[in-house]
């Protein structure tokens, strides 16, 4: 593997308020906790006051359906399993825009959360949209209960907002942290983790699909692969993305890493572009034919002499990235490991789903 420039360095102070914030921030729901240093985690900035720590007594019943729904957990202990959840980011409520900002429409952005200071410098990311409308953003997973996505609604509807768009900062309808938010707002009727209470609508509410074919998302992976390509047009651009651990899911995942791929072919930027997924938390063998897919295709293009970048669709800088060099060890290739949040784009992106799932209510 060919070594990175510096662009997660010296760039830093350069670009603080953009990409360097929001790279910081890591949220997807992407984002794979083994590879997370939980124990450096600073939560001295939260606001307590609206943080999840409810939901540690849990009972034999509620350690079942975890088992059940979550693959990783199905050899856990009791044990193992609270001090994974423990480990996760906190599930609470930020309430962001100034309480001079008052207006019939309210937005909610949900986010996997990374701690912090990523989850200030999100926030600090989200400041135009906080100008322009009353803006609350739910950190979390939502695992034991969506009470701090009931505050974020309260909170809206007292600043004034008749209605409310929700956000998701997601890339796959079909991962089981959006599901969990689904659950809580009323479009799905099983939960994904635990069972809880549904938020209740006091004002008109819309939960968004994630924008995941969304052309924002192509500009961004053009982006990162010019970031990295020393001549596109002798590239071989791999777009790699986490994936769900389901056949029919991945099928309609790889579908949209497709449209991408197409868009950035058009474009003719670049030699050829292919997508694929890992499958990452799906069974190993799964995963292997996965990796070795694109292997093949490295090798191919290595002795065709194509130049080989590697991009992520993945949400997270901080994620899966760091299983790549063993998975593609002994190929030549380029990985650009930034994830879409650390692009400047990022933010668009949000705003523009506030104006398509407000034009549909």
């Amino acid at each position: 593997m060919r070594p990175l420039s510096s662009f997660f360095t010296s760039s830093c102070a350069a670009v603080f308020c953009s990409a360097v914030a929001l790279s910081a921030a890591a949220v997807a729901q992407e984002m794979d906790h083994s590879q997370m240093d939980h124990s450096q985690m600073d939560h001295s900035q939260m606001d307590h006051s609206q943080m999840d720590h409810s939901g540690h007594e849990m009972s034999q019943e509620d350690y079942r359906i975890l088992r059940e729904k979550v693959m990783q957990y199905k050899t856990m202990s009791d044990e193992q399993i609270m001090g994974s959840m423990m480990m996760m980011p906190p599930t609470y409520e930020r309430y962001v825009s100034d309480a001079s900002v008052t207006g019939d429409l309210g937005v909610i952005v949900l986010a996997h959360g990374a701690g912090e200071p990523g989850d200030t410098f999100f926030s600090d990311a989200l400041s135009n949209l906080a100008n322009d409308y009353p803006t609350s953003i739910g950190f979390g997973m939502a695992m034991m209960n969506g009470d701090h996505l009931q505050s974020a609604v309260d909170n809206l509807a007292e600043a004034g907002a008749k209605r409310i768009v929700v956000v998701p900062a997601a890339l796959s309808a079909s991962g089981s942290v959006y599901e969990q938010w689904a659950y809580y707002f009323g479009e799905r009727e099983e939960a994904s983790y635990l069972p809880a209470p549904r938020v209740k609508q006091t004002v008109p509410v819309i939960l968004g699909v994630p924008q995941s074919s969304h052309e924002i998302i192509t500009d961004m992976l053009v982006d990162h692969a010019l970031e990295v390509a020393e001549d596109p047009e002798n590239a071989l651009v791999i777009i790699l993305g986490h994936g769900p651990e389901k056949y029919e899911d991945n099928v309609l995942e790889l579908a949209v890493l497709d449209t991408h791929a197409t868009r950035m072919r058009a474009k003719g930027i670049f030699a050829d572009v292919r997508s694929y997924n890992l499958q990452d938390d799906a069974p190993k063998r799964i995963r292997t034919n996965n990796v070795n897919v694109m292997r093949s295709w490295i090798d191919n293009a290595d002795a065709y002499g194509r130049e080989v970048v590697v991009v992520g669709y993945l949400l997270s800088t901080r994620g899966i990235q760091a299983n790549i060099a063993g998975d593609f060890e002994g190929l030549t290739y380029t990985f650009n490991e930034k994830g879409l949040s650390s692009n400047p784009k990022f933010i668009k992106w949000i705003e523009a789903g506030v104006q398509e799932f407000a034009g549909n209510m």
